[in-house]
């Protein structure tokens, strides 16, 4: 069997979506502009790769490649057009190493105002999978891979609310969109996942331009200068107590 590495990483993400850790991370300039990075380690897949490769894993090469997202937004439907401009400028940078086992997908974007962020992560999940397409591998799947499936896959982030301004960023949880949770499909599968001791963890990092002044949530550390604050929560913590998720942050 001949491996499509592009392939592989999308149908771990669609199907064992319980198995990666992912980080988003969000460092503000002065002036509001700045770059939103979005890492997911895979790593803990390399041996499914292995045995789903068989001898063929042998023959593929330790990879780190930076590739240019520009066009892509093109394939996603329902994109504005300052989302497909910021989707141009980012790039998405590959690292594989069979024998370290290590396998990590990073998504970059450069943005000028605060409020991309937010356009940005509306898109995430989307623009992931069609990413994927450009990757080593990519011109072996089919027309329309991956296509449907995208359409299902939601984000923790998709049942909160972010205010994100020069002196404010927050998250609180929409109480109405987070009752829908338990019945959407690929939301309980990654209830299962979790439940089978293969939750997903999700790290929040933001790189403030100044010292914080007030920093409150279940869940938050702040670092030493006061300029760095990290969110770490996994799925559990999504079904058990969303709380965990929120945070408060002046600065």
């Amino acid at each position: 069997m001949k491996i499509s590495i592009s392939l592989f990483i999308m149908t771990c993400c669609i199907l064992l979506a319980g198995c990666f850790e992912t980080t988003q991370e969000v460092t503000i300039n002065k002036n509001g502009s700045g770059i939103f990075t979005n890492t997911t380690d895979l790593s803990n897949l390399v041996n499914l790769l292995k045995q789903m490769g068989g001898d063929e894993t042998n023959k593929l090469q330790n990879t780190d490649t930076t590739i240019s997202l520009t066009g892509v937004a093109d394939s996603i439907a329902g994109l504005t057009a300052e989302q497909k401009r910021i989707v141009d400028k980012g790039t998405m940078k590959l690292i594989l190493n069979m024998q370290d086992e290590k396998l990590l997908v990073k998504l970059d974007f450069p943005f000028e105002k605060l409020r991309e962020i937010e356009l940005l992560k509306e898109i995430l999940p989307k623009l992931s999978i069609s990413a994927l397409k450009k990757l080593p591998g990519g011109d072996q799947m089919p027309a329309g891979a991956g296509d449907a499936e995208s359409s299902k896959i939601k984000a923790f982030d998709n049942f909160f609310d972010d205010t994100i301004s020069k002196d404010l960023i927050s998250r609180t949880l929409n109480k109405a969109k987070y009752a829908t949770a338990a019945d959407d499909e690929f939301m309980k599968s990654l209830q299962q996942m979790s439940g089978v001791g293969s939750p997903v963890n999700v790290n929040y990092i933001i790189n403030l331009p100044k010292r914080a002044k007030k920093v409150q949530g279940k869940a938050v550390k702040l670092s030493d200068d006061k300029k760095k604050v990290t969110v770490s929560v996994t799925g559990d913590d999504f079904f058990n107590d969303p709380s965990k998720f929120e945070y408060r942050i002046e600065y």
